[in-house]
């Protein structure tokens, strides 16, 4: 009995572990620009050099305004781990020695998710990211990001 006991807590241990590594459909981030965009897909290509700052305009030549939800925000991790290849420590630095080289600023920080769908849908040449669930009918979604991959919308 001992032994049909303990393979049982171990396959259920297994089970709830396989079950929280797993990003289901309420963790998928999506990528959102302004309904006025032209752009109808962004790949992991077309996202990074905008949130490094070292691509400032669109392809219609408006200007590109990323949004950043805090450093401390899990969507933000995700979403710097699948577009920037980055995790949170080396963001810090990444951003810090583009300072201290006079480089481009980061992007805009905003406090939540709302505040990106706002900014984003009031700007043209605003994007931004948030969760799948939080995403509203304002912007347009040109991009997904599940188990850390960049995918179509």
């Amino acid at each position: 009995m001992k032994k049909s006991f303990f393979a049982a807590a171990i396959l259920a241990a297994g089970m709830l572990w396989n079950g929280t590594s797993d990003a289901g459909p309420a963790d998928e981030i999506v990528v959102v620009v302004n309904k006025a965009n032209p752009i109808k897909s962004a790949t992991r290509e077309d996202l990074r050099p905008i949130f490094q700052t070292t691509k400032t305009r669109w392809s219609d030549g408006t200007s590109a305004e990323p949004l950043n939800l805090p450093d401390d925000n899990s969507t933000r991790h995700g979403f710097d781990a699948a577009v920037l290849g980055l995790d949170p420590d080396r963001v810090s630095r990444f951003w810090v020695d583009r300072k201290i080289r006079g480089g481009e600023r980061p992007p805009r920080k905003v406090s939540a998710p709302s505040a990106v769908l706002r900014g984003v849908a009031a700007d043209k040449g605003g994007v931004g990211y948030v969760l799948v669930g939080e995403a509203n009918d304002s912007v347009k979604i040109v991009a997904r990001i599940r188990g850390g991959n960049v995918l179509a919308p």
